[in-house]
């Protein structure tokens, strides 16, 4: 067997080398998607229902670590009574929010509920209207066919209506859920402690330091989305009580709501909104005098570019997105390969879970990518929280 010094005039051409490169991270980036596949198909996907409390108590984690990490060391309050403290302050908040927009959004939702039937009938009078100034003639008959096509306008709603056991999974959900939080904020330093230990003392600096940039960048993502949602809701319900949108309060909160999905949450919108403006009445006694139908659609179409513009160009920008550094095509690929493994979950794990793997991925790079490869220690600030969450 050749000794290791011969090899190295045919590994010093530049060529060989760079081959030599790129086939060990192709491999590698094979060897990975083999697992993860196996991972998914044999671990993840018959346990799916236990991702939303856990999506929801990481969330929580990463938007209440750093609270209660300050009062720890700086205040020295134990962790166990600065997690309670912290914890009550924030369920008293969002209690007081939700008692303050709940019952207009509850309001809102029965009366939309109630006329469902009516606003399918004018939706398709305004339809039917627009196309015989274009040209085409339409009949209403036409469009009920194409609703029955797929499968019946009176079914789709009625599945709409008859949400009991989604009801029971988001109960479940959000008492699961922060009741997880909880505990993992309450005990995240022993968790990390113990987590450390399972990693060889030779690469502990290594793991620790990459732990706490996919932690930082992740943490970003989830405390920056949360808060554009929350702006993007306000002010889409804001500009369509404006323009005089009927349930303006529901339309605004599910677009807050749908915001949590990165780039494409307000396009989401877009589609029960124009329905809604489509179908309104000539006056909705509020907001400016701006006829129902497609006079209201197209002013509802202004407030969501406005909308959009406001989390593109401001908000994303300037609490997330320079943390996660995606590009967009990424960015999308991510929900639509999300979406299609966990639904609306899978949309929201995707683009932290990508950029997680990013991070990953470029130190992998950085560090292993030579031939023969070595490794680059990297030794982690001391006073820096190992996984990020802080």
């Amino acid at each position: 067997m050749p000794a290791p010094s011969d090899r190295k005039p045919f590994f010093s051409n530049p060529f060989v080398a760079r081959a030599a490169r790129l086939g060990l991270l192709a491999w590698s980036v094979i060897g990975i998607l083999i697992l993860a596949l196996g991972v998914f198909r044999f671990v993840l996907y018959p346990i799916r229902v236990v991702f939303p409390p856990v999506v929801v108590a990481l969330v929580i984690v990463y938007l209440l670590n750093p609270v209660v990490s300050e009062l720890e060391r700086r205040w020295r309050v134990r962790r166990l009574l600065g997690s309670l403290l912290v914890y009550v302050v924030f369920l008293v908040v969002v209690g007081i929010g939700l008692a303050l927009l709940i019952p207009i959004i509850a309001h809102q939702a029965s009366q939309f509920v109630a006329g469902v039937p009516n606003l399918v009938n004018r939706a398709q009078a305004g339809f039917t209207t627009a196309a015989a100034r274009l040209g085409l003639h339409v009949r209403a008959s036409d469009l009920s066919s194409a609703f029955e096509r797929g499968g019946a306008a009176s079914s789709f709603f009625g599945r709409l209506t008859s949400w009991t056991t989604g009801v029971v999974r988001l109960a479940l959900t959000l008492v699961l859920g922060p009741l997880i939080a909880f505990y993992l904020l309450a005990d995240l330093p022993k968790i990390r402690r113990g987590a450390e230990g399972l990693v060889p003392v030779a690469r502990r600096d290594e793991v620790l330091t990459v732990a706490h940039q996919v932690g930082e960048t992740v943490g970003s993502f989830f405390r920056g989305q949360l808060l554009v949602a929350l702006i993007v809701g306000n002010a889409a319900a804001f500009g369509y009580w404006a323009i005089g949108l009927p349930y303006f309060a529901l339309l605004g909160a599910l677009t807050g709501l749908l915001a949590l999905v990165p780039m494409i949450g307000t396009f989401l919108a877009a589609v029960p909104v124009l329905l809604v403006a489509i179908a309104a009445p000539n006056q909705t006694g509020f907001g400016l005098p701006i006829r129902g139908g497609w006079p209201l659609a197209v002013a509802a179409v202004v407030v969501l570019v406005l909308v959009q513009q406001l989390d593109q160009r401001i908000l994303s920008p300037r609490l997330h997105i320079e943390a996660v550094r995606l590009h967009p095509v990424t960015v999308l690929l991510s929900l639509l390969v999300g979406g299609a493994l966990l639904g609306i979950w899978g949309m929201l794990l995707a683009v932290p879970v990508v950029a997680a793997l990013k991070v990953i991925l470029l130190h992998v790079w950085d560090t292993r990518s030579q031939w023969p490869p070595r490794v680059v220690p990297v030794r982690a600030a001391p006073d820096e929280p190992a996984s990020g969450a802080g």
